[in-house]
Parts: C-alpha cells; structure tokens; sequence
C-alpha cells in the first residue's frame, strides 16, 4: 500500500484549525460549567468547596477583568497555533504498511534475542497495537512530561526572581480563591511563554500527528482549568488520577505555600525532586499554628486589659482583633498577596517591631511570634512554632522558600 494522506476527522473543518478552535471550546464550556455549579451552591458540591464563597470577596481582581484577560490570551496562543500548526499547510502523509513492517521486524528481533518463538500472525496483531496505539501513548506522555518540565523551571523562575514576580507573575496571584475562569488570568507574556510556546514546543519536542495535537491541547486546557476550579472533588477522575489536582494547586495561591507547589499541571515530580512540595497536611498544621498564634495574641491582650483595669475598678472589656497593628500574615488563610507590592521587598519587612505607642505591650511580628509586656518578662509562644518553620525552610536560589511573596511565614 503507498503512502497515504489522513482525512481530516470532520469534513468541514481540518484537523489543523480543530487543534486550536476545541481547546478554546473546552475551556468555555469547563469554566461555565464549575460557574454555575458555583452560583447554583447546590449542597451536595459545596462540601467539597475548598474555601468558602465569602472568601472570593478578597481576591484583587473582578471577574470581568478576568475574562477579558483570558481572551487576550486565547488570541495570543491562536495566533501561535496558527505558525506552529496551520502555517504549516502539507498535509499529514502516513505510510502505514511501513511503519507496521518496521515494528513486525523489531519485534521479532527481540523475540530471537530471548529465545521465544511466536507466529506471523501474533507477530502482526502485536506490531498493530504498538503502532497505532503504544506509540501514541508515548508521544503524548513526552509532550505532558516537557509541557511539566518547562511549566515548572518558568513558574520557579517567575517566583524567584523579584522583577519577574511583580511586573508579570503577581497577576495570577490576585486571584487568592481560585475558580475556573481563572485558569489562564495571566500577564501576556507570562501566558505566552509559559502556556502558549510550552504546550507547542511538547506539541513539536513529542513528534506528534495533527490529531495527536488536537487531544493534547484540548486535554492540557481540561486539566488547567479543572486545577483552578476550587473544588476538591472525589469522584473527580482528573483530581483522583493526578496528584497535581485542584486541592494541591490551592496551596501555592496560600501565602503560607506560595514558594512551594510549582509543578503544573499534570505531575508533581519536580517538586518532590527539588524538595518544593507541601501536602495538605502540612498546610493544615500550618494553618493550626497560625490561628494559635493569633488566639495568643489576642488573649495576651485580652489579659493585659484586665490588668490596666484592675486599678482603676473598672470593668474589664475584652478586645478583638486590633485593627492598627493588623498584620494580614496573621491571617491563617490570607493570600497575603497585593499585585505583587507584597512580593520579596516586604518579605524583608516580616520581622519589623510593631508596636502600640498608647498601650504597656510591645507585639513583635517576627517568626517566633512572642507577644510581650514592656513592663513584664511574660511573653506568649505557641508550641511547634519555630521548629515548624526549621523544617519548612529550604534555600531557594539565595531566597529561603516560605518567604517571600506574600510574606509567607
């Protein structure tokens, strides 16, 4: 049989052009659906809400802004799919009988190397799954493992360098609930380099097919959006099959694990390897000390109170959160983030004094959290505190991770 041109899968549309339009469509269609289950708040998806819906109010950027930032770049990664996969207008050309008799006689190579003998006709059936199946199997685990590889190395660099982070990155960290719309709120050229030329460099690094594009882009948006929906879903098959899923992105939009959880979005390999990653329970006994820490803080004041007062005779009141010395780190859930004005340059501003001029207590903001009366030698720390943040800390390229943007601890 000669050689022969693959049909497009639609008559009216070629692959070429389907490769770009689904991916959009996927990612409408998604982001639309996790909306309204949003807004629906039907009782049976909002136990698996991450945080909860009065949250969104904090996030520093309207929805509007949102969709219109993730239109521009649609358009921009359209008008890269255009170059890379429609520009190029030669049609697919498949020699199918020579791709087969190539395999048939790699395998029956390996079979005389081990000494097994089997007939043509297996010979054939087992060439046949290779093909048409194994070996686009492969090409699509290599485009998802440089598409992790490059997503990593960038979003990593983005974090760590202080300009990048401010002037691009710290658009996407405006968002501290994230929800689906949200999975492509980037700085253009963020999104075009790292989304945009990433997932076409796999496309092109994997040698894949039109078709084979068409599943992987559509498949890649799919699992961008389904990671920014803001639900922990366990009859999710995306959140159950990849532990880089909703719940483990979640934890990088936290100040607490803003220097952690960079891999996306398929694997968490590197973040094992290079020693980033932070499970949900180590979020959580973070989340458990700081709220100790600010129940300290206002019970040492509450207690300072009752002290002032008891000379005077006056009746104690207790005090809630003080509103002048209120450090949004104290906030076992804030973002801590602020469009990038909170990135490195206040992380070094984390262990500065703050201090009530008309009161006897001196509360220090540093990272073991001691609240102290000048007049006194009392002070409050709470328990696993500093040996939390010793093994919390890693040095991260001349930064300490778990500091940083958004003045994570």
């Amino acid at each position: 049989m000669a050689p022969t041109v693959q049909a497009p899968l639609f008559s009216f549309i070629s692959d070429q052009s389907l490769a770009l339009l689904l991916p959009i469509i996927v990612y409408w269609v998604y982001s639309l659906a996790f909306h309204w289950i949003s807004i629906k708040e039907f009782g049976w998806f909002e136990k698996y809400r991450i945080h909860d819906k009065e949250e969104e109010t904090r996030n520093r950027v309207s929805l509007p802004e949102v969709i219109k930032a993730v239109i521009i770049q649609q358009l921009l990664q359209t008008a890269l799919g255009f170059i890379v996969v429609v520009a190029d207008d030669s049609d697919m050309i498949f020699d199918d009988d020579l791709s087969l008799a190539r395999y048939q006689t790699w395998i029956t190579s390996a079979l005389a190397v081990v000494g097994i003998q089997m007939s043509q006709a297996t010979i054939a059936n087992m060439a046949h799954v290779c093909y048409f199946y194994l070996e686009s199997m492969i090409r699509f685990f290599v485009a998802m493992s440089f598409l992790d590889t490059w997503q990593y190395f960038l979003h990593r660099l983005f974090h760590n360098v202080p300009y990048l982070y401010k002037h691009f990155h710290s658009r996407h960290h405006r968002l501290y609930v994230t929800y689906s719309f949200g999975a492509l709120y980037n700085h253009p050229f963020e999104g075009f380099l790292m989304d945009s030329i990433g997932a076409s460099l796999a496309f092109l690094v994997s040698g894949m097919g039109n078709r084979g594009a068409l599943a992987f882009f559509s498949f890649s948006t799919l699992k961008t959006v389904d990671d920014h929906c803001g639900y922990n879903l366990p009859f999710n098959p995306l959140q159950r099959l990849f532990w880089n899923n909703a719940d483990y992105h979640d934890i990088h939009h936290q100040n607490f694990g803003i220097k952690s959880n960079f891999s996306q979005p398929f694997g968490t390999i590197w973040d094992h390897i290079l020693g980033t990653h932070m499970s949900r329970e180590e979020a959580n006994q973070i989340i458990k000390i700081k709220e100790e820490r600010k129940a300290a803080r206002l019970a040492a004041k509450n207690q300072e109170n009752v002290t002032a007062v008891s000379s005077t005779g006056a009746s104690p009141v207790a005090v809630g959160p003080i509103k002048s010395v209120y450090n949004k780190d104290e906030d076992p859930n804030s973002s801590g983030n602020n469009s990038g004005n909170d990135s490195h340059e206040e992380g070094e501003k984390r262990s500065t004094s703050l201090r009530r001029t008309n009161s006897s207590v001196a509360i220090e903001s540093t990272t073991t959290t001691l609240i102290q009366e000048k007049s006194g030698s009392s002070a409050v720390e709470v328990p696993g505190y500093r040996e939390l943040l010793s093994t919390r800390a890693r040095v991260d390229n001349g930064f300490v991770s778990g500091k940083g943007q958004g003045k994570a601890l």
